[in-house]
């Protein structure tokens, strides 16, 4: 179904039955775009009536902490049942049908990113940046379900108590006395969670959109972060637009994280959401320079060695929002469709770089050897050099099931690495006859496979670990 078409159903709804059959018309009709007919199973009143009751802790939330890049760690509730995340993605589409962000707001919204909200922020003399404290929990229950029953939205209360009792979670909080007390918040992680945030904001854009006309500046909100910019300076600690940001900001029921308030003037470093603005857009020296080595360690060293040496620092950055084995190659891609987002196709960076990842992306499809189940060997190495290269150790294990497997450690972590079936335990002591490859398979997922050198493959490439050990340090020094 089209945006309009939701949006006139949903505007017909009356009761939690409609809202159900709405939402199971999305559903079905979804699953059949993609060929998935077979695969459509109905939410049923009893789910909606279980999971829109925050009281119903179990199969609703689970939460971890993520690293904020600025230091400490924000707290993540993501859905933990997959009916659940279901129900709240179609609930999702449905908001998202009926309702459009202000003009302000540039985040969570179809087209407009982190690139558009730093555009209107570029070639200025003053950038000033604040920030929202604690903002996904500090929008409570009662706020959703008010922003509902308004416009564009106009829902009856049997359908505004549903959908708010679905986009909230109970939040036990200790009181300043040592009590105490339940909240009922938006979960930051949930699907619905970033269009409400917008939903609830709009009086927020509307009053501050007001106060930079007032004073001639540029406005502009990404989630929580908050951007003013002009050409002149009224940012002054105790000037006027910092009493009356404070008193709007306070007033719509937030608190500035003065933590992360900052004025940027023309001649340092000028950032929006992580771009930095000046004449033209750019992203910081960091980003292109770990592209660049990355590249270079790939093309001198091949893609394993790349592989390797990249992974640690991912984990330590991404490990914590990203599981499972991260894939080279797609990160490298995406990494460089930001930079082209942000620079343009015609910079010269980017065309060099995008250029450089294509030639051995290319190289590495080119299968070296596929064998009867379509797996391709990308490249093989002998087990003992890729010990000493990685400083890791390929260990076998043969359970008492007979589930044979191998795994080696990397920034920490266990990577498994499959057996070929010819291996056995005792073979950990003759690993100079064993080659470990690292493959694809059929669906193009990346894996390692440890083997006997028994058909020739393709020559191993040859690394100098002194001669790596110092490219390493002279990229990291650059």
């Amino acid at each position: 179904m089209d945006k309009e078409t939701i949006s006139q159903l949903a505007s017909q709804m009356e009761t939690k039955e409609d809202l159900l059959t709405l939402l199971n018309r999305i559903k079905q009709d979804e699953l059949a775009e993609r060929g998935l007919s077979d695969r459509y199973f109905p939410f049923t009143m009893k789910q909606i009536n279980y999971f829109c009751n925050p009281n119903n802790i179990f199969h609703r939330y689970q939460q971890f902490e993520i690293k904020k890049k600025s230091g400490g760690f924000r707290q993540i509730a993501a859905p933990r049942n997959r009916s659940f995340k279901a129900i709240l993605t179609y609930v999702n589409v449905i908001l998202k049908s009926v309702y459009t962000p202000s003009l302000c707001a540039m985040g969570f919204t179809e087209g407009r990113s982190v690139v558009s909200n730093a555009e209107k922020h570029r070639g200025q003399n003053y950038v000033f940046n604040t920030d929202l404290k604690d903002f996904f929990p500090s929008i409570e229950q009662p706020r959703v379900w008010k922003r509902l029953q308004l416009e564009p939205f106009n829902f009856p209360m049997k359908v505004v108590n549903v959908l708010a009792g679905l986009c909230s979670m109970k939040e036990t909080r200790e009181m300043e006395d040592g009590t105490k007390k339940d909240f009922y918040v938006l979960p930051q992680g949930a699907p619905t969670s970033p269009i409400i945030t917008n939903m609830v904001c709009d009086n927020l854009d509307r009053r501050l959109a007001g106060l930079a006309k007032h004073f001639g500046l540029n406005y502009s909100r990404y989630a929580d972060d908050i951007t003013f910019s002009s050409m002149h300076s009224v940012y002054a600690k105790d000037g006027e637009f910092r009493k009356e940001l404070k008193r709007i900001i306070t007033g719509q029921g937030f608190r500035i994280n003065e933590d992360k308030t900052r004025l940027q003037k023309l001649g340092s470093r000028q950032e929006v959401t992580g771009i930095v603005v000046s004449d033209k857009l750019n992203v910081q020296r960091k980003y292109v320079r770990d592209i660049r080595n990355i590249l270079y360690i790939w093309e001198k060293y091949g893609y394993s060695v790349a592989f390797t040496k990249f992974f640690p620092k991912y984990k330590a950055e991404k490990g914590h929002i990203k599981k499972g084995t991260p894939d080279l190659v797609n990160i490298l891609d995406g990494k460089l469709m930001y930079l082209k987002m942000v620079k343009g196709d015609d910079d010269s960076v980017f065309i060099r770089l995008y250029d450089k990842f294509q030639r051995l992306a290319v190289q590495m499809k080119e299968p070296k050897k596929i064998n009867k189940y379509n797996i391709t060997y990308v490249e093989t190495t002998k087990v003992l050099d890729f010990e000493k290269n990685n400083s890791t150790e390929v260990i076998i294990v043969n359970e008492e099931s007979k589930n044979r497997y191998a795994y080696f450690v990397l920034g920490g972590q266990k990577l498994p690495v499959s057996v070929n079936k010819y291996i056995k335990e005792e073979d950990n002591g003759k690993k100079d006859k064993l080659y470990i490859s690292n493959c694809r398979g059929a669906d193009g997922k990346q894996f390692w496979l440890l083997h006997y050198n028994k058909r020739t493959v393709f020559p191993p490439q040859e690394v100098n670990i002194d001669e790596l050990n110092n490219d390493l340090d002279s990229l990291l020094n650059t």
